[in-house]
């Protein structure tokens, strides 16, 4: 799970929407400026997230820059790219050639 939210709150940067992690810290439009606390939204439960680095707000953020830090330069992960159904059920490839034999997969919502 924080591999994933890591990788989704370093977008903006690999975009080149903002230019840097102290450009990302701030930017409003990423979950990770509620974990650096520049912005709020009740929705968001930075708790939750916290709890991985630490019993301390501030210790945790700390550990959690840190750590996100370290995945700039992973750059783009194929293993998480792409749609989870896609991902699920082998890649493209796979999804391509059950299409030309007219399989289709539905994704079940169970527990829900």
């Amino acid at each position: 799970m924080l591999e994933l939210v890591r990788y989704i709150h370093l977008n903006p940067l690999r975009a080149k929407i903002v230019s840097n992690v102290d450009e990302l810290d701030r930017y409003p439009y990423s979950g990770h400026s509620r974990l650096m606390g520049y912005k709020k939204d009740e929705w968001q439960d930075v708790d939750y997230v916290f709890s991985f680095f630490g019993k301390r707000v501030s210790t945790s953020r700390k550990q959690y820059r840190h750590f996100v830090e370290k995945g700039v330069e992973q750059g783009r992960r194929p293993d998480l790219i792409g749609g989870g159904l896609v991902r699920s059920s082998g890649g493209w490839g796979v999804v391509k050639s059950l299409r030309r034999m007219r399989v289709h997969i539905k994704k079940e919502m169970s527990g829900y």
